[in-house]
């Protein structure tokens, strides 16, 4: 079972992803999401759910903060059921280390998309996972895990591991992965999105020619221990898996506010009470939604992999240079040795649909 994006209806509309809380009980520090006791509304969510069925969107993705602290999640798992395939749920997992809460998930027939950083439960696996989770979190994800193997079948489950220096380090990443093979799971072996808690060179990061050595490495363990074909792009969001929010699908959150992704949280294509269709015609969409109008410099003109990759994770690419439009200096493949991250972006903003937002600030990759 893909992990999403697998299908588009005729407009070529794919997802809708919704933020329904901004709260969680863990602090991961490769965490870009907000830290707040706002939860959406029960009247949003049925609206956003409505004109997303009405305009044929065919997934429906359930995020947060952690999506299983809302008190009104089973109303509103009730409500998506059977509108969409898929209906994937984000979680930590920590809630579904309580059987009868991970009984109920599994009856609201959604696909579970958890984390996991570590199969084991020791003292080193204690101690990496309350690194990456801000607390101790261990027990609980290594119940939710012996609970989701109990109940859910495979095609059901997608196991969420970032690719972090922690997990490379110590292996863990690629036992995961495994495990998830021999599980019929769908690995998500992803890399760390860059946010205000994250920053590119961190101590908890790898470099991009470390992240290529990750992913020729899970591809090798899919050719010659799965005798599975390999990825054919080696290159972030994931292990063979590309994004394509931006051209395919919206992002909302909790207040009903539609945003291109979660990593341009400060640009918006307008509020859910103005209608879907609205916020599909926004000028700004318009243009962000064909990448070869939008994306500037190296990932357009020159690689190779652009059309399917399509300028890789476009939210980091903004955090690293302050531009919306700017090529993914984090990718592999960015030649290093002639480009710098001043190269991603353009030597000017006159003419840009965002010039003068206040989102904006690719002053910080132009060295000004």
């Amino acid at each position: 079972m893909p992990f999403r994006e697998i299908s588009k209806n005729e407009q070529s509309l794919t997802g809708i992803g919704i933020d329904i809380t901004e709260v969680c009980n863990r602090r991961c520090p490769t965490c870009f999401a907000t830290h707040s006791p706002r939860q959406m509304s029960y009247a949003i969510f049925t609206r956003i759910v409505d004109e997303a069925v009405r305009l044929k969107f065919t997934e429906f993705y359930i995020l947060g903060g952690e999506p299983t602290l809302h008190p009104e999640l089973f109303e509103f798992l009730e409500y998506v059921n059977g509108k969409f395939n898929p209906v994937i749920l984000v979680s930590n997992m920590d809630k579904l280390s309580d059987v009868e809460f991970c009984r109920k998930i599994y009856e609201a027939g959604v696909i579970i998309a958890g984390q996991r950083h570590t199969l084991n439960n020791d003292a080193k696996a204690e101690k990496l996972e309350s690194l990456l989770t801000g607390g101790s979190h261990l027990l609980t994800s290594y119940q939710a895990w012996k609970n989701v193997e109990m109940m859910f079948p495979s095609e059901r489950v997608c196991v969420q591991c970032c690719i972090t220096r922690p997990v490379v380090e110590s292996g863990d990443i690629f036992e995961i992965f495994r495990w998830c093979r021999q599980k019929g799971y769908e690995p998500v072996m992803e890399f760390t999105k860059e946010g205000s808690g994250f920053k590119r060179s961190c101590s908890l990061d790898i470099t991009a020619g470390e992240m290529l050595s990750v992913l020729q490495k899970l591809r090798e363990i899919d050719e010659e221990e799965f005798q599975r074909k390999g990825a054919d792009i080696l290159s972030p969001q994931a292990y063979g898996k590309t994004c394509h929010m931006l051209e395919t699908s919206v992002h909302f959150k909790v207040d009903g506010t539609s945003i291109p992704c979660v990593g341009h949280q400060d640009i918006s294509y307008g509020h859910i009470e103005g209608g879907l269709d609205s916020i599909l015609q926004h000028p700004l969409r318009q243009i962000i939604k064909n990448p070869h109008e939008w994306i500037y410099g190296y990932c357009r003109d020159e690689c190779k992999h652009f059309d399917d990759c399509t300028g890789g994770c476009r939210g980091s690419a903004f955090d690293m240079t302050g531009c919306p439009r700017a090529s993914f200096y984090y990718c592999p493949h960015i030649p290093r040795e002639r480009l710098s991250l001043s190269d991603m972006v353009p030597s000017t903003c006159e003419g840009c649909i965002l010039q003068n937002h206040p989102a904006c600030n690719p002053t910080k990759a132009r060295g000004i």
